[in-house]
């Protein structure tokens, strides 16, 4: 692994986005383009932390600041990250130049552009860049090499003869700094555009050995970035995910049977009206006594990423949330048996649950569970021993109000699919059990998913975009999301309320979901406690 203080990294985000090469959606750059609920920029700089790099430098058009801002909000602590805006728009030299100025950090200098993921290792001594194989030279930088496996010739985007060739896949590794500032300057100096003139002043002086990619993910066509999105598909509780790009569909295999048998049985059991809200199942068997289901697949992206990375005006999000309303609306027209008490032990017997294995599994926790009380952004909170009574009576209460209907069961923003330009919803990942198996539930359910995607940020929060403190016995925290998504979240209510629906009732399953998510999120400490004072701020606002 590199070590956190060897050498410079510069990450290039300074060119313009190109509209024609990604696809379709308010992002300013290629650096913010969503891929599965994390934006390109996102995907680079978690692979840098995989790879141990403590630092990093991020050239940027002064018109891109939501992509510092998304930096420090997710890699706060992780990454130490210097942002350097452009004077000016120019070319991928004029970018370099401006991360080379006034560094002086030992060590290689490493080069990566901000539309590349390369997963494979950056260590090494010597001079040497990645390359992959592609069957168009006209899109690439072609490079070719000698006997030894050097670079020999570069050819930027030219029609070349054949069918197969090797691009350089976006990583560049110099050992030589001094060097590498020369041969930029004589390139611009030269009124040189590209980076293959420093490639090749470069490589007159010193070999650049070419190693061969075999990870690399290229977001800068619009045919590339839909491939990298499907091979970067994050399995959550999947042994494996493997779409067919020809046939649009995706297989999902799973070892963890009960969860994949719930999802399969909501998919064929919900009322037929409603399924061409959801991807069509192909088919189903075991294999190995490991279930495997085959259904269709879209590249549409999720409200998740909408939300988070889009911003999309408030009046947009007003007919996006009607138009999610209005589907929930269809699922109520179906009602379902739901047994009181498993409406009770969802609500409060699996949050209890939950917590109990959490505080017996973790002394940190157990600590801070047994606590009465605690302050939080300037308020003094019941914790939850003082709450239990108080949930154990809204749950009874709930039940006594519940709403059965067909639900979802995590109805979540980041599990709707939505084609923004021809307003197409597809519904992904049911829960599939509202305390047994089956398709119904309290309706509520559903909606306090979409509340805690609304109103909560649970996406935000995810994607590791807050700042939380911890100072003595008192805990600050923000979630520093765009001045639209607060509109968003009144906006929600209101709808809400037009619906006729108790805005405190769903607070509350809100805030209840909020806690019986913190054991699920091992492994993010701070991801953990972010979830648990927003449950704990709700629950004492709506109790």
């Amino acid at each position: 692994m590199i070590r956190a203080d060897a050498g410079l990294t510069i990450v290039l985000c300074g060119g313009p986005l190109n509209p024609t090469n990604v696809p379709i959606g308010r992002h300013g750059s290629n650096a913010m383009v969503p891929i599965n609920g994390k934006p390109v920029i996102g995907w680079i700089f978690d692979d840098l932390v995989a790879k141990g790099l403590g630092s990093a430098v991020v050239v940027l058009r002064r018109a891109n600041e939501r992509v510092a801002d998304f930096l420090v909000r997710a890699f706060d602590g992780r990454i130490d990250v210097a942002t350097v805006f452009l004077d000016r728009d120019g070319s991928i030299l004029d970018s370099l130049a401006a991360g080379l100025r006034g560094r002086t950090e030992d060590g290689p200098v490493r080069v990566i552009l901000g539309d590349t993921l390369i997963r494979d290792a950056f260590d090494g001594d010597g001079d040497f860049i990645y390359a992959g194989d592609v069957e168009d030279s006209r899109r690439w930088c072609v490079v070719t090499t000698d006997a030894e496996g050097h670079a020999d010739a570069f050819a930027d985007k030219r029609e070349l003869p054949g069918h197969s060739h090797r691009a350089v896949a976006g990583y560049y590794h110099f050992s030589d700094r001094a060097l590498l500032a020369r041969c930029l300057d004589g390139a611009i100096g030269g009124g040189e555009r590209e980076l293959s003139a420093v490639l090749a002043r470069y490589g007159a002086a010193r070999p650049i050995a070419v190693r061969q990619a075999r990870q690399w993910y290229d977001f800068g066509h619009i045919d590339t970035c839909v491939r990298a999105k499907r091979e970067l598909l994050q399995c959550r509780f999947f042994n494996s995910l493997a779409v067919d790009p020809i046939l649009n569909t995706i297989t999902k295999v799973s070892t963890d049977n009960e969860k994949l048998e719930d999802e399969l049985s909501w998919y064929l059991n919900i009322p037929e009206e409603l399924k061409v809200l959801t991807p069509r199942i192909v088919s189903h068997r075991h294999i190995d006594g490991n279930l495997e289901i085959v259904q269709e697949y879209y590249g549409y992206p999720t409200l998740a990423e909408l939300f988070v990375y889009s911003g999309l005006a408030p009046d947009a999000w007003r007919a996006i949330l009607r138009h999610v309303l209005r589907i929930h609306d269809q699922f109520r027209r179906y009602p379902t048996e739901v047994c009181r008490a498993e409406i009770v032990q969802m609500y409060a017997g699996k949050t209890r649950a939950r917590l109990d294995a959490l505080a017996a599994g973790d002394p940190d926790w157990c600590r801070l569970l047994s606590l009465p009380s605690l302050t939080c952004d300037g308020r003094r909170l019941r914790n939850v021993p003082q709450l239990w009574a108080d949930i154990d009576r809204a749950a009874e209460a709930l039940a006594d109000t519940a709403i059965p209907a067909v639900v979802h069961g995590d109805f979540c923003f980041s599990n709707i699919l939505f084609d923004f330009n021809n307003q197409i919803v597809r519904l992904i990942d049911p829960r599939g059990r509202f305390g047994r198996r089956g398709i119904g539930g309290d309706a509520r359910y559903d909606l306090a998913k979409l509340r805690h995607s609304a109103h909560g940020l649970y996406d935000f929060i995810v994607a590791d975009m807050f700042q939380f403190d911890w100072h003595g016995d008192e805990v600050t925290t923000s979630i520093p999301a765009a001045d639209s998504a607060v509109e968003v979240a009144a906006l929600f209510d209101e709808l809400l309320q037009d619906d006729g629906h108790d805005v405190r009732a769903i607070q509350q399953i809100e805030g209840l979901l909020f806690l019986s998510m913190v054991p699920l999120h091992r492994g993010h400490r701070r991801r953990q406690q972010m979830m648990f004072f927003t449950g704990l701020k709700l629950l004492n606002e709506a109790l």
